[in-house]
C-alpha cells in the first residue's frame, strides 16, 4: 500500500484520530470567519461577548511570526473547547475548516454556526442548524446564549 501523500499528512499528527473524543483546551473558543475588514465588528462583539462569559476567543490571523497557518488552523480546531464558525459571505476557507473540524470528530454541540441574515448556504451545509444574526446586538445574544448552552451540556 503507498503511503498517504495529500496534505492532509501535513497537517495531522500520526495519533489523530476523528474516533479518540481529542484533548481540548478548557474554556478556549476558536472563531473560524472571513478576514475582511467589513467583518471587524461582529469579530470584536464575538471577543466582547465571549470575555465575559470567561472564555479566550482566539483567532489564527492573530498569531505573530511566520509560520504555517494552516497548521495553525487544524491546531486550533483539534484544541479549542469550542469553535465557532461564521459562515457568512460563503468564504470557501471557512467551508473547508467546517469541514476539517466534523472529520477529526467534533461533536455538534461543540461548535457554533452563524451567519449574517441573508446568507445564502451552500448544499452540503444548509441542513446544519446555522443561527443567523440581523445586527451586531443580536449576534451577542445568539453568541451568549449558545455558548451557555453548550457550556452546560458539555462540562
Amino acid at each position: 500500500m503507498s503511503e498517504h501523500k495529500s496534505i492532509d499528512s501535513q497537517l495531522t499528527d500520526a495519533n489523530d484520530s476523528p474516533y479518540d473524543g481529542g484533548e481540548f483546551e478548557l474554556n478556549r473558543v476558536f472563531v473560524v470567519m472571513p478576514f475582511r475588514e467589513d467583518m471587524n465588528s461582529e469579530y470584536q462583539a464575538i471577543r466582547e461577548t465571549c470575555e465575559g462569559l470567561g472564555l479566550r476567543l482566539h483567532r489564527v490571523d492573530e498569531n505573530v511570526a511566520s509560520g504555517n497557518i494552516l497548521k495553525e488552523i487544524t491546531h486550533y480546531i483539534k484544541r479549542a473547547e469550542f469553535i465557532i464558525f461564521d459562515l457568512s459571505h460563503e468564504s470557501p476557507n471557512v467551508y473547508y475548516e467546517l469541514g476539517y473540524a466534523h472529520g477529526v470528530g467534533n461533536e455538534a454541540f461543540d461548535f457554533l454556526l452563524i451567519a449574517k441574515e441573508g446568507t445564502k448556504l451552500q448544499f452540503d451545509i444548509s441542513p446544519l442548524r446555522v443561527n443567523y444574526y440581523q445586527n451586531i446586538d443580536d449576534l451577542r445574544t445568539i453568541i451568549a446564549s449558545n455558548l451557555i448552552n453548550m457550556i452546560q451540556m458539555t462540562r
